[in-house]
C-alpha cells in the first residue's frame, strides 16, 4: 500500500521577490515473503545440503519532508540575485516482525526428510525473529548570491553560496531465536505453517525462544556538514566559455556512540577541497567541444561505518559494517565532442577518466568451514576507469511512414583495475561493468495524443561481492532487459491513460562463481545465486484538474 501527498505555495510579491514552500509526505506498506531452494555448502563443502528456506516480512516507512525556499532580485549596486532555503525532513522505517526458518535434507541419512535448521544456539539465519526501528532527521539551510555583468563584451556571472546540513539517525533492531536443547525429528518436520505453533514451545524438550543480545544490533549517527562553493561562468570569447570554482566542505560525523569508551564509538573529521573546471569550444553554433576536471566525495552510509550485524536472507550471510571505513575521493577528467543536426537531435563521442582514492567495496569473509558467513565493507588503495561513450539521438522524419519516430542510444566501453600493493590486489573493481549498452525508440504523435517508448539496456558482467583466497568472487552475468510504455491523451488532454511493462523479457539474473576463469557464465562454473524478477505491469490513469 502507498500512499502519499503534496501541499506546495508560491507567494509572488513582485517581479523581483518570491518565496515558496513545499510539503510531501508518503507513506509506504510492504508485505514481503522470500523463498529459497537450492544447496547449503557451509555444513557440507563437497557436495552440499539440499535446503529449502523462507523469509516473511512487514516494513512500513515514512518519509516526509517540508521547503522553504526564496529567490530576490536586488537592484542595488548594479543586481544580485539572492536564493536561500531552509528544509526538515523524517524517515521512519518499521519492521514489528521478520520471521527466518530454514529446513536441510541431510545426505547422510537416507530417505532423510527435511529438517527445520533449529540448534541449542541463538541464531539469526533460522527460526529467528527480527524487530527494528529507524528514525532519520534531515536538516538543511543555506543559500547563493549571484552577480551578472559585463567583461571583454560578454556576459559574466560570479556565484557564491553555503550549505549547513545536520543528519541525525536512531537505529535500534532486537533479533531473536528459537532453540532446541535437545533432538526431536517430531517438531523439527513440521512445516513452515505450524511448527512454531504455541503448543510447541515448553522447557520439557520442546522449544524454548530468547534474544540475541548485544550493542551491535543498535547504533545512533550524527552528521553535522558545512560546505561553501565559489563559482565563475566565465565567456571569454563567443567560442570560449568556462565555468569554474572550488567547493569546500567540511565534514564531522559521529557513528555508534557518544561515549568514546563504548567500542562502536567512531567519529570522524575531514575537511576536503573540490576544485571544478569546465571548458565550453563553440565550434559552429551546432557543434561543441568540452573539457572537464572535477573531484567529488563519496562518503559511507551509517550502518557502512556502525559495527552493525544484519542478517541477509538473499545472501545466506551476516552483513557487518566496519569503523576504520574512510570516504572514497575521485578525480574526474573527460573531454567530449557535441554535434546538433537540428533541434533533437546529437551525435556525440566522449572519452573519460576517472581515479578513485581508497574506494568501498563489501568483501566475503569465512573464517572457517562451519561457522557462519560474513560481508564486510573494506577499503582499497586504489581505482582507475578509463573509457569512451558515443551516444546518439535521430530523428526518422526523412522516411514518410516513421515521421514521429526518434531513434536514440548510447555506448560505453570502460576498463578499470582496482589495486592494492599491501595484499597485491589487481581485478576490476565491486560494480564497475565493461561495457554499457541503451537504446530507446520513441513515437510522438502530438495531434492525436498518443506516444509510446520502447527501451533496451545491456551491462557486462560486474563483480557482485569480491571474494578472498578461499572464495572466489560472485560475478553477475549480463541480461537484456526491455521495457515498454504507451499513452493516450484523453479528455481534452487533461488526462491520460498510461501503460507501462518492465523487463519484458523476464531474463533469469545469475550470479556466479567463474572456476574456470573464462569471462563468462558456463556450465563448469557454481552458481551462487539465481533470481526471476518477473515482467511487471501497471495502468495509470491521470487527470489534471
Amino acid at each position: 500500500v502507498t500512499l502519499g501527498g503534496m501541499l506546495n505555495f508560491t507567494l509572488k510579491l513582485n517581479n523581483n521577490n518570491k518565496i515558496s514552500i513545499k510539503n510531501i509526505i508518503t507513506n509506504n506498506s510492504v508485505n514481503h515473503m522470500s523463498f529459497r531452494s537450492g544447496k547449503d555448502f557451509e555444513f557440507d563443502p563437497i557436495n552440499g545440503t539440499n535446503i529449502i528456506a523462507r523469509e516473511t516480512g512487514f516494513k512500513n516507512t515514512t518519509f516526509y519532508n517540508s521547503t522553504l525556499t526564496g529567490t530576490h532580485k536586488i537592484d542595488a549596486l548594479g543586481g544580485f540575485t539572492v536564493n536561500w532555503y531552509g528544509s526538515f525532513g523524517i524517515l521512519d522505517q518499521y519492521i514489528p516482525l521478520l520471521q527466518r526458518l530454514q529446513y536441510n535434507q541431510y545426505n547422510n541419512i537416507e530417505g532423510s526428510p527435511y529438517l527445520a535448521l533449529i540448534s541449542n544456539g541463538l541464531s539469526q539465519k533460522s527460526g529467528s525473529v527480527f524487530y527494528s526501528t529507524l528514525s532519520d532527521y534531515l536538516y538543511n539551510a543555506g543559500g547563493d548570491i549571484s552577480k551578472t555583468f559585463t567583461l571583454f563584451g560578454q556576459k559574466q556571472t560570479i556565484k557564491g553560496g553555503y550549505l549547513f546540513q545536520v543528519k541525525d539517525r536512531i537505529y535500534n533492531s532486537r533479533p531473536f531465536s528459537v532453540r532446541l536443547e535437545r533432538y526431536n525429528q517430531g517438531l523439527l518436520s513440521q512445516p513452515f505453517e505450524t511448527i512454531f505453533n504455541q503448543e510447541n514451545f515448553g522447557t520439557d524438550g520442546r522449544f524454548t525462544f530468547d534474544e540475541i543480545a548485544g550493542n551491535q544490533y543498535r547504533y545512533i549517527a550524527n552528521t553535522i556538514l558545512n560546505a561553501g562553493y565559489l563559482q565563475f561562468d566565465n565567456n571569454f570569447t563567443p567560442w570560449l566559455r568556462a565555468v569554474w570554482g572550488l567547493r569546500v566542505e567540511n565534514f564531522d560525523q559521529l557513528v555508534g556512540s557518544t561515549r568514546k569508551s563504548d567500542d562502536r564509538f567512531v567519529n570522524t573529521r575531514v575537511t576536503d577541497f573540490l576544485p571544478a573546471v569546465n571548458l565550453t569550444f563553440k565550434v559552429n553554433p551546432k557543434m561543441n567541444v568540452r573539457l572537464a576536471g572535477s573531484q567529488t566525495v563519496v562518503r559511507p552510509e551509517f550502518r557502512e561505518v556502525s559495527p552493525l550485524a544484519y542478517y541477509d536472507f538473499d545472501l545466506g550471510a551476516t552483513v557487518i559494517g566496519s569503523k576504520n571505513i574512510e570516504r572514497t575521493k575521485i578525480t574526474s577528467a573527460d573531454l567530449r565532442w557535441e554535434y546538433y543536426p537540428r533541434n533533437g537531435e546529437i551525435f556525440s563521442v566522449a572519452g573519460f577518466y576517472k581515479n578513485f582514492k581508497k574506494p568501498i567495496e563489501l568483501y566475503f569473509n569465512q573464517s572457517g568451514v562451519g561457522t557462519s558467513n560474513t560481508f564486510n565493507y573494506l577499503n582499497v588503495d586504489k581505482a582507475d576507469a578509463y573509457g569512451i561513450e558515443v551516444e546518439f539521438r535521430k530523428k526518422l522524419d526523412f522516411i514518410s511512414a516513421l515521421r514521429n519516430f526518434t531513434l536514440g542510444g548510447n555506448a560505453s566501453r570502460i576498463w578499470n583495475r582496482v589495486t592494492d600493493e599491501t595484499t597485491n590486489i589487481d581485478r576490476p573493481m565491486q560494480g564497475q561493468s565493461p561495457y554499457t549498452i541503451n537504446a530507446s525508440l520513441q513515437y510522438d504523435a502530438e495531434k492525436s495524443g498518443w506516444s509510446s517508448t520502447v527501451l533496451f539496456n545491456m551491462i557486462g558482467r560486474r563483480i557482485l561481492y569480491v571474494g578472498n583466497d578461499q572464495v572466489p568472487p560472485i560475478w553477475e552475468a549480463p541480461r537484456p532487459l526491455l521495457d515498454f510504455q504507451i499513452a493516450k491523451k484523453i479528455w481534452k488532454d487533461k488526462g491520460e491513460l498510461k501503460l507501462n511493462v518492465s523487463d519484458i523479457l523476464n531474463r533469469r539474473a545469475k550470479f556466479y562463481h567463474d572456476l574456470n576463469d573464462n569471462g563468462k557464465y558456463d556450465k563448469t562454473d557454481a552458481l551462487a545465486i539465481e533470481r526471476v524478477t518477473g515482467t511487471n505491469i501497471s495502468l495509470t490513469l491521470g487527470y489534471k484538474f
